[in-house]
């Protein structure tokens, strides 16, 4: 009995001292935020499909054999680049015969006119008769016809050639080819590729008719300033670039009751292709002082989101609060939150709800 207590003391004193230790450990340092206000238009939002600037489906407008593609695929294009080339053989064959055909009515007109003057003279002396000048004169205009018609031919044989070489006539991105090099095309070959031009780009979307009524007051004000759509992408960041409303419909959808509108946005880096979906967010009234908090701040449970705030005491209290509008780094808070309030953003991962923290504010921690 004596030897295990004497063990048990020793355990038990080689115990205390690291639990000692292991009190005396300073609690986490977080970085905190306060909360404050800040300037924010009220807004509403409205899904949004984005859509094509302008777009353009490349095709053959004459037969013959692909013999050169000169892009890559999916890679962008400058308006008049050459991207396809058919084998000119055929029509720089056909042009060469209808210049050769020009010269020879040329030829014919010199004639026909010669002709025509030798009657014409010898008429004033009596020495022609009036059938032979008429048929100087009609061999002379057949003689001109016949050279419009073969001008017209050598246009056409120029036009022919020119389309062998098919261009872009704007710039953009090019999609898959759906034909390779070797293969016959021609005008029933349908799009060979299709340039997307993604800079700027259309977002459309619908809104209500109230929102139509508000919108249009402002617009026969001239007071759409305020207007300025943004877009909200699926990742929940905002798009660097306002946008503009060029367009909204002439009627009422009578199955949804909205009207479709039209904002354009400048796209210089290619973040927005055609066909997305986004959020658009349409800036509504003037600003009101609103609660705003870094979105960093911002968790989400099962209940709802919440943010961890850092009291008096320097203890972690698990706050639900309720979202407004998002900004581009932040978010407004409707409720759930006090002006002054510190709030964690950085260190959430270290830290519960009741736990000790050593609060350190994001100025110093940078520093």
């Amino acid at each position: 009995m004596i030897a295990l207590a004497a063990l048990g003391a020793s355990v038990l004193g080689l115990v205390a001292p690291a639990a000692a230790q292991q009190g005396d450990a300073p609690p986490p340092a977080v970085v905190v935020v306060p909360v404050t206000t800040k300037a924010v238009s009220s807004s509403a939002e409205f899904i949004g499909q984005t859509g094509a600037f302008h777009t353009v489906d490349l095709r053959a407008r004459v037969r013959g054999f692909l013999t050169e593609r000169t892009f890559e695929e999916g890679h962008r294009v400058a308006e008049g680049d050459v991207l396809y080339v058919i084998d000119p053989s055929e029509y720089d064959a056909a042009r060469d015969a209808a210049e050769a055909r020009v010269k020879g009515v040329e030829a014919t007109i010199e004639q026909a006119e010669a002709q025509l003057a030798r009657y014409e003279r010898l008429a004033t002396t009596g020495t022609a008769s009036e059938a032979s000048l008429d048929e100087a004169r009609a061999a002379a205009g057949r003689a001109r016809a016949d050279l419009a018609a073969a001008k017209a031919e050598l246009e056409q044989a120029n036009l022919n050639l020119g389309y062998t070489r098919i261009a872009t006539p704007i710039s953009g991105r090019i999609s898959r080819s759906s034909v390779d090099t070797g293969n016959l095309v021609g005008p029933d070959s349908g799009v060979l590729a299709t340039v997307v031009a993604t800079d700027p780009v259309y977002v459309t979307f619908s809104v209500t008719e109230r929102d139509y009524l508000e919108y249009l007051k402002a617009y026969q004000a001239g007071n759409t300033t305020a207007y300025k759509p943004q877009i909200r992408l699926v990742d929940g960041t905002v798009f660097d670039h306002d946008g503009k409303i060029d367009f909204f419909g002439t009627e009422v959808d009578a199955a949804t009751g909205t009207i479709p509108f039209r904002a354009v946005f400048d796209n210089p880096d290619g973040v927005l292709l055609p066909g997305q979906f986004v959020t658009v967010v349409l800036v509504s009234s003037e600003p009101t002082q609103e609660i705003v908090v870094p979105q960093a701040a911002i968790q989400q449970n099962q209940a709802g989101y919440f943010v961890l705030v850092v009291d008096a005491d320097s203890k972690v209290e698990q706050r639900p609060v309720t979202l407004g509008e998002r900004l581009k780094t932040e978010a407004v808070v409707a409720s759930g939150l006090e002006v002054g309030e510190q709030i964690i953003v950085e260190g959430i991962q270290k830290v519960r709800p009741g736990a000790t923290v050593t609060a350190v504010p994001q100025g110093e921690a940078s520093q």
